[in-house]
């Protein structure tokens, strides 16, 4: 996963182990007692997250090289080099995309660095079935936002363990709203398409439908964030800093400045409460659509058939387009423009 990969490293009995076709591979160890002197690279000073989830017996070099390991005609020391791979990897392979086919590519890498959202995306990994890692990927594509790496997503209803049917239905709801959308999962776990389901299925058509429509304006946020830097999906502090109201609000989002997403991230859930800041915002989705709703917190209404609660911002004009199957076959129909009258605006 873009950085050089050795499964077994510090492993007695690593998978290759007693290999009849490699029977004389020697397993990879690294310098992890503290008695050697070359232990401060895969054994620092401080502890990493991977203590706390792994335990002691996790190092650095674990599944890769030895952080002691040098490269660039030794010049570097793998310890300092290593969470580079994923952001020259995309460079590489962005640039290898253009001379092949002379056009644009997209780049979307598991690993990311400071500067990577200037050549490619990040997905956020293998996370697992369950409602907190559901909760998880509503911030985590804010963080990543605020980043600086705006075209992100994670794998819809879950990458480990079994999904179920209400888990899955609400994160395709709430993955129709992320820049790079994707169901996906371990090999070894059972389907979870949206077809297993026929509730799932017709939520996913819904809010898939909702998505091609507004694609106009998402590809708009994409293309001002790779001119002048930015957001595509934001926090709702980034829009009202002196709300406090707003600073805890991790499960809803902007897209832009102009369109509120309060997805359903709890279980059981059949409606959301949720925080409108002091604007004028019209609903989007089946519950009083086009009607001015007003700001404050309010409970809204969010069964399993319905799009989850969606807002556009008074002052907004956005361009939308007649929905089709494919994106291609929806980008052949007539642009349309929303327009959000707002008070404080004349026409």
């Amino acid at each position: 996963m873009n950085e050089p990969s050795s499964f077994g490293t510090n492993e007695n009995h690593p998978w290759y182990y007693n290999d009849a076709d490699h029977p004389n591979i020697q397993p990879l160890f690294c310098p992890t007692n503290p008695q050697d002197s070359n232990s401060q690279w895969d054994e620092p000073p401080y502890k990493t997250q991977a203590v706390y989830q792994y335990g002691e017996s996790a190092h650095l070099s674990s599944i890769t090289l030895c952080m002691t390991a040098v490269q660039a005609n030794g010049t570097h020391r793998f310890y300092n080099v290593k969470s580079l791979y994923g952001l020259t990897e995309t460079i590489a392979t962005l640039d290898a995309q253009y001379k092949a086919t002379k056009k644009r590519g997209i780049v979307v890498s598991r690993s990311t660095f400071p500067s990577s959202g200037h050549y490619g995306g990040h997905w956020l990994g293998d996370n697992t079935a369950t409602w907190a890692d559901l909760q998880s990927a509503a911030i985590g594509v804010q963080e990543f936002n605020m980043f600086g790496i705006p075209y992100v997503g994670t794998d819809i209803c879950g990458f480990n363990k079994p999904t179920n049917e209400e888990l899955c239905l609400r994160w395709q709801q709430m993955g129709a709203f992320h820049p790079f959308m994707r169901n996906h999962n371990a090999i070894t776990q059972p389907a979870q398409d949206p077809a297993e389901w026929p509730t799932v299925l017709a939520a996913t058509i819904r809010a898939n439908r909702f998505r091609y429509s507004y694609l106009p304006y998402l590809f708009s946020l994409h293309f001002v964030a790779s001119l002048k830097g930015g957001t595509v999906i934001r926090p709702l502090f980034y829009e009202y800093p002196k709300d406090t109201k707003t600073h805890d609000l991790g499960f809803q989002f902007l897209w832009g400045s102009s369109m509120l997403i309060a997805p359903v991230v709890f279980e059981k859930a059949m409606t959301v409460h949720a925080y409108l800041p002091e604007d004028d915002w019209y609903s989007l989705y089946d519950y009083k659509y086009g009607q001015l709703i007003k700001p404050d917190y309010q409970t809204f209404p969010a069964p399993w058939s319905s799009l989850i609660p969606v807002f556009v911002k008074g002052g907004s004009i956005l361009p939308r387009q007649k929905p089709n199957v494919t994106t291609t076959s929806t980008r052949d129909n007539a642009f349309e423009l929303l327009i959000a009258p707002g008070t404080k605006f004349s026409m």
